[in-house]
């Protein structure tokens, strides 16, 4: 049978257990971004250093109170408390865009074409021309459209890169054949008079995405997708600067823009304006339902007029140039979510066009344009 305690017995006990769980659950001071742990210097409290500070060049003891001589004793790896920065969650690409942001300081606030309007000059500043030179000669064949988004690459069209020579010889200065040409900064390709600055760049190198393919039976493309890459950097101003990826799929946009030098009627002639012209994104199964070929909604939207009364469209020569938005956050850029692609019939509402989804591309635009 326990007997009861007296009142210091009781006291006495209550104190131990006290000592005992303050000693049992020490505070830690941990040191050096959490590597170390701030203890005595003693065989005890810091045998790690104690036994080998006489081969330690002093400066190399890091204290926590060398006062006290209290030292930041290293901890084992498994123990160690790091301090972890928050790692910063933006793409590259969205980094990027700050700065591109910031080349055009006195940019406007406000966020083929058929039926489009002449675009104004430094309005798209990314708008990109891919064009063919013939050997020999001076004039060039704008067939192409693409956007910037980097001062050396240009995002388009894995067709419009499509040659009977082979990649090499098409990059090969002294190999006889038509090449690349990229033209930044421009309006209008035939005046001289336009408020516009262009800059002509060779191509050094061209990448295609290694799933494209294209149905010769319905014209379909899948993974129409490329990059450009310039000779030299572009020089970025109010004329020339770069769109943004997008840091979704913009599945949510359903008023988007096209820009292009593009035929502004079916079988007709291309415009050597820049022309702009507003869309409306058609719901996946209004597209399968239009189109001969089926398209693949993870990859693919189409867009058109959206009305009979309207022949708004894309049209042959705005192949790879972009359909694009405001960018949520920077007044002077747009981001660009799709690849003009291909299309039945130019301004037909019935028939849209079909453009590529850029945003499940960006690892791979990515590891391109930004990787080591």
């Amino acid at each position: 049978m326990l007997k009861a305690m007296n009142t210091n017995s009781a006291f006495l006990a209550i104190f131990l257990l006290s000592a005992l769980s303050a000693r049992a659950a020490p505070t830690t001071e941990y040191c050096d971004n959490g590597t170390g742990e701030c203890k005595e210097l003693t065989a005890t409290d810091c045998p790690v250093l104690f036994y080998i500070e006489f081969i330690i060049e002093a400066n190399n003891i890091k204290y926590c109170d060398k006062a006290k001589d209290i030292v930041c004793c290293p901890l084992p790896l498994n123990a160690q408390k790091r301090v972890m920065t928050p790692a910063d969650p933006r793409k590259l690409y969205e980094k990027e865009c700050r700065r591109y942001n910031d080349v055009r300081p006195t940019c406007r606030s406000t966020p083929l074409i058929l039926g489009g309007t002449e675009v104004k000059g430094r309005e798209y500043p990314f708008m990109a021309l891919l064009g063919i030179q013939q050997p020999g000669s001076s004039t060039i064949s704008w067939d192409c459209g693409g956007t910037l988004i980097h001062p050396k690459f240009v995002l388009t069209a894995a067709h419009c890169l499509e040659t009977t020579e082979t990649k090499e010889q098409r990059l090969d200065p002294n190999y006889k054949s038509p090449k690349f040409v990229v033209r930044l900064g421009e309006l209008d390709y035939n005046s001289t008079t336009d408020d516009a600055q262009p800059q002509d760049f060779r191509l050094v190198n061209y990448v295609v995405h290694p799933a494209y393919d294209e149905n010769e039976d319905d014209g379909s493309r899948l993974n129409d997708i490329a990059l450009l890459e310039l000779d030299r950097n572009a020089t970025l101003n109010e004329y020339v600067a770069p769109a943004c990826l997008p840091s979704g799929s913009g599945d949510e946009h359903l008023d988007l823009t096209a820009a292009g030098w593009g035929y502004t009627k079916n079988a007709g002639d291309k415009s050597s304006k820049l022309l702009q012209v507003g869309l409306k994104r058609y719901g996946d199964q209004v597209c399968s339902e239009r189109l001969e070929s089926r398209i693949v909604s993870r990859t693919q939207f189409c867009a058109g007029s959206g009305s009979a009364n309207s022949q708004a469209d894309t049209c042959n020569g705005d192949s790879g140039g972009p359909i694009f938005v405001q960018h949520p956050v920077y007044n002077c850029l747009k981001q660009v979510i799709g690849i003009t692609s291909y299309g039945a019939i130019c301004g037909n509402y019935k028939f849209p066009s079909v453009y590529t989804k850029v945003h499940l591309y960006t690892d791979w635009i990515e590891n391109i344009v930004w990787g080591e």
